[in-house]
C-alpha cells in the first residue's frame, strides 16, 4: 500500500470510528436516574443483574422498582428518579444465580431463581415500604427452583415455568392458587398433549403469558402453544404456532389489549425478530410483521401495551416501537443501557434483561446485567396512554375509588358510550356500551392499584388513569 493509500485509509478508519463512537445513546428518552454497585459479586466477570419488577403503592403514591442480584433481592423507592433511594436487601436464599424472576399481586411480590439447587418460593410483603419489606413466605415445598412466573390478578393463579421440584424432577408448569397470598398453594399442573407412545410434545414451559385463564406458553424450540386453562381439570389445547420465519429458542410472548394479536421473542439464536401474530382465528394464527432494533441484536423480553411495544435487548438496551399498526411496526425511540454502544459483538448474553413500562409516571425502568437500574423519562410520543382531547363534560369519581365509581354524561349531545377499563397489566377489566347519563361500576372486588378508563364517543376518546385504594 503507497503512503497515499495508507493516509486515505487512516483517514477513513478514523472517520467511520468517529462515527461509531457518535452514536446517539438514547431517542425519545432522557436518563432519569441511575443505581449501581459495580462491587458486587459477579458471574463470568460480567453479570451482577437480572430481571426486575416494580410496585405501585396506590395509597402512598409512590413507585419502586424491585430488581435481583446473583445473591440477593433489592427494593429501591424510584418515586423521585434523581434520588433513587435503596430500602431494603433480602437474602435470595440461593446464591450465584443468573435468573431472579418477580411479580407483584396485591402489595406482596413473589420471588424465584433459576440455575441453583437450593432455592424457594419467597413472598415479601411490600406494605411496609419505604421503610422496610417483610418476608412471609419461603419454601421449598412448592418448587426448589423454578426459572419464571407470572400471575393472573383475575384468578388469583400463580404460574411457575420450569419448575423443579424438592423431591426431584422438573415440571412444564405448575399453577398455584393465591386465594390466601401468604398461603400459596398448589392448584394444577399442565397437562402436555402427548404422541401415540405417549411421549409429551414437549417438555418446558420457558414462560407464559396468561390472560382470562388463557395461557400463551413458550415452549423453547416447540413455538408457541396455547391453551385454555379455565378448568384445571378439563385443560384444552387450542392451537400452536411452531413453524414461522426465524424460528428460534422461542422465549415470552404478551397480548394486545384486544386480545386479536399475540407478540413473541426468540432467544436463541442472536438477531432474531420480534414476530405478531394475528389470532382472531385461534386455530389459524397468521403472522403479519417481524421487526427488530440492529441486525445481529437480540430481543429478550417484548410487552404490548397501548399503541407501543416496549423491548429490552441484549446489548442494545430498551426500544420502543409504535404497532398501533401491528402489520407495519416503526421504531419510536431507544435508551442503549450497556456501557459500550455499538458492541464490538452480538454474541453471548450481555446488556438489558428486563424492561417495566406500568408505572402510573410514565417512567420507564429497565435492568442492566452489569450496569444495573435505570429510571428513563419517555418522550409524550411514545408513554403507554396517548394525550387524547377530552370530550367535556365528563366527570368520572371518586379518584381515587374504593367500592364504586361513577361515569356522569352531562351533555344530552352524547347520546352512546363505549366505556372500557384496564388494569396495569392491559387486561380489560370491564367494556360497556352506556345510553344513561349516569354509569356506576361495583368495583368492590377489584384489586388495589391503577386502572386505565378510555371513554368514547361522538366528540372523541378521555383516557384517564384511576387509583384504587
Amino acid at each position: 500500500m503507497s503512503f497515499l493509500n495508507r493516509i486515505y485509509f487512516l483517514i477513513i478508519f478514523n472517520c467511520l470510528a468517529t462515527l461509531g463512537s457518535a452514536q446517539n445513546k438514547a431517542l425519545n428518552f432522557e436518563l432519569l436516574g441511575k443505581w449501581n454497585n459495580p462491587g458486587l459479586p459477579r458471574l463470568n466477570d460480567y453479570q451482577i443483574w437480572s430481571d426486575l419488577t416494580c410496585y405501585y403503592d396506590s395509597l402512598t403514591q409512590k413507585e419502586y422498582a424491585i430488581i435481583g442480584s446473583i445473591d440477593s433481592i433489592y427494593f429501591f423507592d424510584i418515586t423521585d428518579p434523581a434520588n433513587i433511594i435503596l430500602c431494603d436487601v433480602e437474602d435470595g436464599r440461593s446464591n450465584g444465580v443468573v435468573n431472579r424472576d418477580f411479580e407483584c399481586f396485591s402489595h406482596y411480590v413473589y420471588c424465584v431463581s433459576d440455575n441453583r439447587d437450593h432455592g424457594s418460593l419467597q413472598v415479601f410483603d411490600l406494605k411496609y415500604l419505604p421503610d422496610s419489606v417483610h418476608k412471609v413466605y419461603d419454601s421449598d415445598t412448592l418448587a426448589r427452583n423454578t426459572h419464571s412466573i407470572f400471575i393472573e390478578a383475575k384468578s388469583k393463579r400463580l404460574y411457575m415455568c420450569i419448575n423443579r421440584l424438592k423431591t426431584g424432577g422438573v415440571v412444564g408448569m405448575d399453577i398455584i392458587s393465591l386465594e390466601n397470598p401468604e398461603n400459596p398453594v398448589w392448584a394444577g399442573r399442565l397437562k402436555v398433549p402427548t404422541f401415540g407412545d405417549g411421549a409429551p410434545f414437549f417438555r418446558n414451559v420457558h414462560e407464559v403469558f396468561v390472560r382470562n385463564d388463557t395461557a400463551y406458553c413458550s415452549v423453547e424450540y416447540h413455538g408457541i402453544w396455547i391453551f385454555d386453562l379455565r378448568d384445571l381439570n378439563n385443560q384444552r389445547w387450542l392451537t400452536a404456532i411452531r413453524e414461522y420465519p426465524e424460528n428460534g429458542y422461542n422465549h415470552s410472548s404478551s397480548l394486545d389489549k384486544t386480545g386479536k394479536y399475540l407478540m413473541f421473542t426468540d432467544e436463541i439464536p442472536n438477531g432474531m425478530s420480534v414476530k405478531i401474530f394475528d389470532i382472531q382465528n385461534i386455530y389459524e394464527p397468521k403472522l403479519v410483521s417481524m421487526f427488530r432494533s440492529n441486525p445481529g441484536a437480540t430481543a429478550h423480553n417484548a410487552h404490548w401495551l397501548g399503541d407501543f411495544a416496549y423491548v429490552s435487548y441484549y446489548h442494545d438496551g430498551v426500544y420502543v416501537f409504535d404497532i398501533s399498526n401491528p402489520s407495519e411496526p416503526e421504531m419510536a425511540g431507544y435508551y442503549h443501557t450497556p456501557a459500550q454502544w455499538p458492541p464490538s459483538s452480538y454474541d453471548g448474553f450481555k446488556g438489558c434483561w428486563g424492561v417495566y413500562p406500568w408505572l402510573p409516571s410514565g417512567n420507564i425502568v429497565a435492568s442492566d446485567m452489569s450496569e444495573g437500574l435505570f429510571v428513563l423519562k419517555p418522550d409524550p410520543s411514545i408513554t403507554q396512554v396517548s394525550k387524547i382531547s377530552r370530550p367535556e363534560p365528563i366527570l368520572i369519581y371518586p379518584n381515587p375509588f374504593q367500592n364504586k365509581l361513577s361515569i356522569i354524561n352531562r351533555n344530552g349531545a352524547y347520546k352512546e358510550q363505549s366505556i372500557s377499563i384496564y388494569n396495569i397489566q392491559g387486561e380489560l377489566i370491564l367494556q360497556k356500551i352506556s345510553y344513561d347519563p349516569t354509569f356506576e361500576v361495583e368495583t368492590d372486588t377489584w384489586n388495589m392499584g391503577v386502572y386505565l378508563i378510555h371513554v368514547t364517543n361522538n366528540q372523541g376518546t378521555w383516557v384517564q388513569k384511576l387509583i384504587k385504594q
